[in-house]
Order: C-alpha cells, then sequence, then structure tokens
C-alpha cells in the first residue's frame, strides 16, 4: 500500500503534520478509494487525486488548493468551506457535492461539471 495513504487513513491530524514537515514531497493518490472517509481540515494542496473515489467524503475546510481532482468521484462529499482555489475540477461526478462557504477562485472547470452540485458560490451560478 501506498505509504501516503497509510499515512491518510491515520487521520488528518497525522496526515498535516507529515506534510508540514515534507511540504515538497509530490503527493499522487490518483485512482484511491477514499469512500466515507472524515478528511475534515485534511491539507491536499496540490495533490493529485485524478479519478479518485472520494464519495461521501468529509472534506469540511479542506486545503484543496492546486489540487488535481480531474474525473473524480465527489458525489455526496461535504466541501463546505473547502478551499479550492486553482485546484482542477474537470469531469469529476459533482452530484449533490456541497459547496457552502467553498472558494473556487481560478478553479478549472467547465459548466457540466458542476452539473447536481449544491450550495455553489454566486458568481459560478451565473456563470452556469
Amino acid at each position: 500500500m501506498n505509504r501516503q495513504l497509510v499515512r491518510l487513513k491515520f487521520g488528518a491530524a497525522i496526515w498535516n503534520h507529515w506534510r508540514s514537515e515534507n511540504p515538497d514531497v509530490a503527493v499522487v493518490l490518483d485512482g484511491e478509494h477514499l469512500d466515507g472517509m472524515v478528511l475534515t481540515g485534511i491539507d491536499f494542496s496540490r495533490v493529485s487525486l485524478r479519478g479518485a473515489s472520494l464519495h461521501a467524503v468529509n472534506l469540511m475546510n479542506a486545503d484543496l488548493r492546486q489540487a488535481d481532482l480531474t474525473g473524480a468521484n465527489l458525489e455526496e462529499a461535504d466541501l463546505i468551506s473547502a478551499n479550492l482555489e486553482g485546484a482542477v475540477l474537470r469531469r469529476c461526478r459533482l452530484r449533490e457535492a456541497d459547496f457552502l462557504g467553498a472558494k473556487l477562485t481560478n478553479a478549472q472547470y467547465e459548466p457540466e461539471d458542476l452539473a447536481g452540485a449544491l450550495h455553489l458560490p454566486e458568481n459560478l451560478k451565473s456563470e452556469l
């Protein structure tokens, strides 16, 4: 099993401590199954999660700045107050993903990528 995934399974506090000590380590969790995990406040900035399954994951207050979520399954994910500045959301599945208070400045997506998402920021709603 991927060492980074092992750290992640011990919880956000251990993961975030490791990330703060290793800020330049490339983190690749492409295709991983993280369904149902509680990752409140996790530091996933610059993490590659291409094609990962994050169904019903709690990412409240998560740092997802510049994360690559291309093709990820985020259905029913809790992204309340998450920071997704500069994140790539192309071809994500976001049905019932909750973006209440989330920051999506400079996020990369197509309007259809956000179909079915809940509580999108007002500036995004005008683009859809």
